[in-house]
């Protein structure tokens, strides 16, 4: 008897601990600007980890944190404006929480193309390798999962769309925003372009084509291009890629850290007119 109910005590101590260990806080609220705009879209997450999510209609937004993370700071992002950082801990319960992003100031570098007969350039990965595939997911249900690569620019540029091959099909609307980074430290870094440019669509198997013509994207040096495929009920999807192929990254996570893809370059490029 006396060993049936240590047995007991010892499961009730252990399943108390992992629940101590793995419990969850929970940070919800809404984002705005400052003319009290709801922001949709807006990444939450940490910087360079791999809890995050995104704000969805009126700008409102739910987080579980794991209580390990407790000390860390949340930090909110939506494009055209500046950047916020909170300790999480600071957040956690509090009713009727409001973010309020500044706008941000840019200014925009000229972009001089001085010659009248410019031809359109294909500049990235156009093809791919048959049977070869990079998988992405997303780290949360709610979450991002972003596929980008460097472009290398020979002299200045109007960018004329963005593509990425598609292995996987999406049944239901998918939401796709297209994002322009610098080249820092060989990987992707700041935004480059200020512009929400979102395309609701369902996705099919092959080439998916954003139209950027009327968006006036002019760049002068090598940049990085991204699809960063927004929350939906479809977590995973699959892309096409070439081995051997350099320059190429993905993230699963709002802020999260980019990693090059192991298999090869994933299959984007962009049409440029120069």
């Amino acid at each position: 008897m006396k060993k049936y109910f240590l047995a007991i005590l010892i499961s009730y101590t252990v399943g108390l601990t992992t629940s101590v260990t793995f419990g969850q806080s929970l940070v919800t609220g809404q984002i705005k600007s400052q003319g009290g705009e709801p922001l949709l879209y807006a990444n939450i997450g940490i910087k360079g980890g791999k809890l995050g999510t995104v704000s969805g209609l009126n700008g409102k937004f739910s987080i579980s944190v794991p209580d390990p993370l407790l000390n860390d700071s949340l930090t909110f992002t939506s494009i055209g404006f500046k950047d916020k950082s909170y300790l999480i801990n600071t957040l956690v319960n509090k009713k009727d929480l409001e973010i309020i992003l500044e706008d941000k100031i840019t200014s925009l570098a000229e972009v001089s193309i001085t010659n009248t007969k410019l031809k359109p350039y294909k500049l990235g990965i156009t093809g791919r390798t048959p049977m070869v595939s990079i998988p992405s997911k997303s780290y949360q249900k709610n979450d991002i999962l972003e596929q980008a690569r460097i472009i290398h620019l020979k002299k200045p540029a109007k960018i004329m769309n963005a593509n990425i091959f598609v292995l996987s099909e999406s049944s239901k609307e998918v939401s796709v925003r297209i994002n322009f980074y610098a080249v820092e430290n060989g990987k992707p870094g700041k935004r480059l372009i200020e512009k929400s440019i979102i395309r609701n669509t369902i996705v099919k198997k092959g080439w998916f084509n954003v139209d950027l013509k009327e968006e006036d994207i002019y760049l002068n040096e090598d940049f990085v291009v991204s699809f960063e495929f927004l929350p939906s009920t479809q977590q995973s999807i699959f892309f096409a890629a070439k081995i051997g192929a350099d320059d190429s990254f993905l993230r699963s996570s709002s802020l999260g850290v980019w990693r090059k893809n192991a298999l090869g370059g994933c299959s984007i490029y962009v049409t440029a007119e120069m």
